[in-house]
């Protein structure tokens, strides 16, 4: 079934892509959409496919949310692994 909505345009341009289609589309705060320009100004909107790293990235900062690390702890945590690193390989 063909549904249409109006939605409105922020002043800098941005729309709200309603729950339902959302929902629908699997898309989260956070992920990307390609837009497709087709003919008579439609436009096509999908879910941009997620790139390995994003996975493992969107990965381990719910995981590192959920565990209540901030920020500035795994940047400490990060410095500090690497610096053992270099301190093995020499």
């Amino acid at each position: 079934m063909n549904r249409s909505e109006i939605i409105r345009v922020s002043s800098k341009g941005q729309i709200v892509l309603p729950k339902r289609y959302r929902d629908k589309m699997g898309i989260r705060e956070g992920d990307y959409v390609s837009i497709h320009e087709l003919e008579d100004g439609v436009l096509l909107i999908e879910r941009a496919p997620q790139s390995m790293l994003d996975v493992i990235t969107t990965e381990f900062r719910a995981e590192a949310k959920e565990r209540g690390f901030t920020r500035e702890e795994l940047a400490q945590a990060i410095k500090a692994k690497r610096a053992e690193r270099r301190s093995n390989a020499a």
